[in-house]
């Protein structure tokens, strides 16, 4: 005999008074014990629409975070710009141009721009050049190889490390002072000839 039958023998053997409540509140602990057998329906599942972010931003333009005086191959086109990785951001241009002009526009361009080469590397067989290099603290690299749909091409990569953007709220607050003279000079200190006692 189950706990639930012991229950409601235990209750209908009291006396005849409280049987019609003894009877109600076996009705709901009967038609409550149906209840938990029944699993509760579900919500219906919300449908949720997830758009895949691809690596480059939704423009095809040169970044106005680049580089002032950046050398730009001439007719060159912006294949992709690739979203920042960290403090860091990559334009990626394809030209007709043979890997020797490049290299000496790339050269020419990035000393008449201030910059300072740190390091370059060209491997002629392979048509690929390396050069790194940075301005006013901030590091970047240009990398050229043929292209991998169209081998007749060049790729032009070049990799920079952002400006970083100062938070405000870390600076100390400049002082301003609106001194208004002439005036008088509230406390002077004592010139050599006020020292000396006067006879």
């Amino acid at each position: 005999m189950s706990n639930s039958t012991k229950l409601m023998h235990h209750l209908f053997n009291r006396s005849a008074a409280a049987r019609p409540a003894i009877a109600a509140l076996a009705a709901l602990f009967v038609l409550g014990a149906a209840g938990c057998n029944k699993s509760a329906p579900k919500p219906p599942a919300a449908s949720l629409k997830t758009v895949a972010l691809g690596p480059d931003e939704a423009y095809k333009t040169l970044p106005p975070d680049m580089f002032k005086g950046m050398p730009v191959y001439p007719g060159s086109t912006i294949d992709h710009v690739r979203r920042p990785k960290g403090a860091m951001r990559e334009v990626v241009f394809s030209t007709d141009a043979a890997m020797p002009a490049l290299v000496a526009y790339f050269k020419d361009g990035l000393k008449q721009g201030n910059f300072h080469i740190t390091s370059s590397l060209i491997m002629p067989a392979r048509r690929t050049w390396s050069c790194d290099f940075h301005k006013e603290g901030r590091p970047g690299s240009i990398m050229l190889y043929p292209s991998d749909a169209d081998k007749s091409k060049m790729t032009i990569d070049l990799i920079y490390e952002m400006p970083s953007k100062a938070d405000e709220a870390m600076l100390e607050p400049q002082e301003t002072f609106d001194v208004v003279g002439p005036g008088e000079v509230a406390q002077q200190a004592p010139g050599p000839k006020e020292n000396t006692k006067q006879n």
